[in-house]
Formats: structure tokens, C-alpha cells, sequence
């Protein structure tokens, strides 16, 4: 065979043999993790993998395109967990106030992680949230080339599931089936196998930086925030006349019937007010189940289900007092943010909270909002505010500077600037909505396919 005829071939050949292995590969980890996530799973994973869709979320910023090959940017990051609002918190918002800054942002989905190697991106923070260690995703080869480059690998989560140790403290898991008890843990050992393969970590609460610190990996707390829509929401429902309704409605916004548990810290309290003072309505929003107990007071009931971002906002508006039990001294409970606390304060609705570390962190007791241990503490902050319409007025604003101060994008990114390692960007400062043109060029790299 003519020599010119092997060089030709030899590099078609060698693409093949790589595409070979490299799909042996996936499919021994797919035969692994088919128990983990079931065969419908796992082909769900390859089809975004290879395609890059997932379905519409209303919480993305509509801006994320694909990158050109050789973009660098300042951060990249990576969602490894998409259900519910985390992301919103902790992707979402962060990357909307460093782009206002003048940052390069882009974010992505975990399960396309590999195209940060396979098209030269650059950054100086590769963020991974919430995400887990497995090859099925091309992490390995990306932590590589990611260390190669520079880029500083960080860890971002904002509950207690990245250690097992702690698994029973998590009520939900507590009353799940044996087999997807068995599959939670395991994704809590692939989380804290991703973490260890980090350079840090960051997360939502002191409590939980505390539990990463014992893994031998720097900790820094980067607070849930507020962004720049529910202030909009809030400026809003704030200037319209007040509504005339009857009696005063206490809300608790649940999200989940995870939180049967927390409830049940002031429940005692609530069910004796209900009793005392028949002005009182009760909302709870979210799924969320209410004992027989309750069945005398159907008629003062106003359930609600799930509800969008600013719908909640709107619903947490027309409440008069925001409920936020969490089971004291629970490790997973002992990690859970303040953003029940400041969400309701930016439309000036008071709250009367657990006494956990971060909401001992955030309200001032009787100031900016009530702190609660026992079922006589539940009583007589909610007492208090039930009584007093001026009392109300005065924590409420009270709860919105202090929300403000700490929570919003402006005191959060500092911080999120400080964990990162970010450099004071060379670029000027662009509006959110330009995140996705933000992305730089290395030099003498072309387009991506």
C-alpha cells in the first residue's frame, strides 16, 4: 500500500479506534448506573448529551447559546441539579450580577460538561452545581484538561446531600421506599466524590460550610440572593393601594410535603392561635398535608398549590405573617438558607422563624422578625403580631432592609467575586441580558462547529 495511501488513512483509522473506546467507556458506565437511574434514565442523559436540549425551564436566562470555539470566559457553570428553584439561587442569580458587573458568564448543563474540553473553553472558576461524579458525563477528562488550563474547580451546593453520614436527618429519605433510599445515597457518594475532585467549595450557609471544611477542602459561604426580577415584583406589589380583606392570613409556604416534620414545630402553637382567635386564616402553599386535627377549621383554610417565582412573591404579598419552622438541631434543618426569611421581607411581610444558626444570623429577635425554640415561643411571637397591625408594619420593614443589606445581588457578589478568584474584568460593564455575548476569543482558534 502506497505510503501516501497509509498517511491518509492512518488519522481516519486512529478517530475510529478513539470513538470506539471512548463508547466502550460510556456504555461500562451506562451498564453501571442502570439500576441508579433505570434505562429510561439513562437514555434521557445520552439524548441531552449528544443534543444538548433539555425541556424549557422558566427560570433560564433565554441568552445561553453555544460558545464559539477558544471562548473564555471568567465563570463557567455547570448545573448538575435542575428540579425546583435551587438553581435559581445558586446558578441563575449569581451569574446574573456578575455579568452586570462586567463579568464572562456562561452557563450549562452538567450532562454536556465534556464540551468545555472537546471546544477549548477557558475560565478562570469552572463551577459545578449540585453535581455528580461519573464518567457517563466526560468529568474526568474535563477535570484534567480544566487543571491543565488553570481554571480554579469549585463545588457549589446548597443542602445537606453531598455526605451520607447524614442521610437519616433528611426526613424525605426517611420515608422512602428501600430502593430509592438505596439510589439517594448513592447520588450522595457520587456528590462527595465530585466535591473531593474540586478546589473548594462553595455553599449557601456557615452550617454546611462547616460539614465541607471536614473534607479537607477550603469552604466559603456565597449567600442565596435576590435578584433583580423579584425586586421589580416586590417595588410593584409594594406601590399598589393595599387590599381590604377580613381577619389576618398566616402563610407558610411549604413547596413540598418534605417538610412535615418542620411544620410539626409549630404546629401546637398554630392550632391553639386557630382556636383563640377566629380572625386567623391559615395558607399553606405547596403540597403539603394537614392532620384531622385541623378538619374543624376547613373553612379558614386557603390552599394553594406550587407556584411560579414571582407568582409566589405575589401570593407571600397578600399574606400578614410568614411562617418558617425547621426541625432544631437537625443537621440537614441546621443547613437550610435564610431565603424564606428574606423573600417574604422584600414585600414587607414579618416572619417568625425557627431558631436555627442562619436565621439567628439573619433576624434580630423581636426587630426584624421573631425567633422561635418551643411550642410557647411559636405562641407568643405569632400573638404579637396578630394583635398589633402597627407591630406588623414596623418588622416587616424592618425584615426588607435587613434583607436587603445582607441579600441582595449587590452585598452577594462581592462575596461570590472573593470565593471565586475572579480578577476585575477588562471588559465594560454590560447590561444581564447581553450574559451569553460576554464570552472572549483566544487567539487563533476557530468557530465551533
Amino acid at each position: 500500500m502506497p505510503a501516501r495511501v497509509i498517511a491518509a488513512v492512518k488519522p481516519i483509522l486512529l478517530a475510529a479506534a478513539r470513538h470506539i473506546r471512548a463508547a466502550y467507556r460510556l456504555a461500562r458506565e451506562a451498564w453501571k448506573l442502570r439500576h441508579d437511574l433505570g434505562w429510561r434514565g439513562l437514555a434521557v442523559r445520552a439524548v441531552r448529551r449528544l443534543t444538548g436540549t433539555r425541556p424549557p425551564d422558566p427560570d433560564a436566562p433565554a441568552k445561553y447559546g453555544a460558545p464559539v470555539r477558544g471562548a473564555e470566559f471568567d465563570v463557567i457553570y455547570a448545573i448538575g441539579f435542575w428540579p425546583g428553584a435551587p438553581k435559581r439561587y445558586r446558578v441563575f442569580n449569581i451569574a446574573e450580577g456578575l455579568a452586570a458587573a462586567g463579568y464572562a458568564v456562561h452557563v450549562m448543563d452538567f450532562d454536556r460538561i465534556d464540551d468545555i474540553r472537546r471546544y477549548r473553553w477557558r475560565a478562570t472558576a469552572l463551577v459545578l452545581f449540585r453535581a455528580e461524579y461519573n464518567r457517563w458525563t466526560g468529568i474526568s477528562d474535563v477535570l484534567r484538561y480544566a487543571r491543565d488550563a488553570g481554571m480554579r474547580v469549585v463545588y457549589d451546593i446548597d443542602d445537606l446531600v453531598f455526605d451520607p453520614r447524614f442521610a437519616d436527618s433528611i426526613d424525605a429519605m426517611r420515608r422512602m421506599p428501600r430502593a430509592e433510599r438505596r439510589r439517594s445515597i448513592e447520588e450522595m457518594k457520587r456528590r462527595r466524590e465530585l466535591l473531593l475532585a474540586c478546589d473548594l467549595c462553595t455553599l449557601s450557609t456557615a452550617p454546611l460550610a462547616r460539614i465541607a471544611e471536614r473534607f479537607g477542602r477550603p469552604a466559603f459561604v456565597i449567600p442565596n440572593s435576590i435578584n433583580a426580577q423579584q425586586l421589580r415584583v416586590a417595588a410593584e406589589l409594594v406601590a399598589m393601594p393595599p387590599r381590604r380583606r377580613e381577619g389576618i392570613v398566616i402563610g407558610y409556604f411549604s413547596g413540598t410535603a418534605t417538610h412535615q416534620r418542620d411544620f410539626a414545630q409549630c404546629e401546637p402553637a398554630l392550632l391553639d392561635i386557630m382556636a383563640r382567635h377566629p380572625e386567623v386564616r391559615f395558607r399553606p402553599v405547596g403540597r403539603f398535608d394537614l392532620g384531622p386535627e385541623w378538619a374543624r377549621y376547613r373553612e379558614r383554610i386557603e390552599r394553594i398549590g406550587f407556584l411560579a417565582p414571582a407568582e409566589l412573591l405575589r401570593c407571600v404579598a397578600e399574606t400578614d405573617i410568614n411562617l418558617a419552622p425547621l426541625e432544631i438541631g437537625n443537621p440537614f434543618c441546621e443547613g437550610k438558607s435564610e431565603l424564606k426569611f428574606f423573600e417574604a421581607a422584600l414585600v414587607g411581610v414579618p416572619t417568625v422563624a425557627s431558631g436555627t444558626e442562619p436565621f439567628r444570623d439573619a433576624i434580630d429577635d423581636g426587630i426584624s422578625g421573631f425567633l422561635a425554640r418551643d411550642t410557647d415561643e411559636w405562641r407568643r411571637a405569632l400573638e404579637l403580631l396578630i394583635l398589633s397591625e402597627s407591630r406588623r408594619r414596623a418588622v416587616g420593614a424592618a425584615a426588607k432592609a435587613a434583607a436587603l443589606a445582607r441579600f441582595s445581588l449587590a452585598a452577594v457578589i462581592p462575596v461570590a467575586i472573593s470565593a471565586l478568584g475572579l480578577r476585575q474584568p477588562a471588559t465594560a460593564q454590560p447590561t444581564p441580558s447581553s450574559l451569553s455575548g460576554a464570552a472572549r476569543r483566544l487567539p487563533g482558534l476557530d468557530p465551533a462547529a
